[in-house]
């Protein structure tokens, strides 16, 4: 299983931070009633297809009153238990 390291930026308020596959980020953006936010899995689509060298970056709304970003990094490894 690939896992993620996530962070949501919005102006004026604490990022978030997670940690999951793919399918657990779709989950947890669905519960962060983003301002004029796509399907999340759209936006986890496009982070997919911009993914460059196990990362990639979503803005929404650039420089308008509902911006956000999300950054999506790969773990390309983890350690067994």
């Amino acid at each position: 299983m690939t896992v993620y390291l996530w962070a949501l930026y919005r102006p004026r308020i604490e990022p978030k931070k997670g940690f999951g596959d793919l399918g657990y980020l779709i989950r947890w953006l669905e519960k962060q009633r983003l301002p004029g936010e796509a399907p999340s899995d759209w936006v986890v689509m496009l982070l997919k297809i911009a993914e460059n060298d196990g990362r990639s970056v979503y803005v929404h709304d650039k420089g308008g009153p509902d911006e956000w970003t999300l950054t999506l990094n790969r773990v390309d490894a983890l350690p067994r238990c």
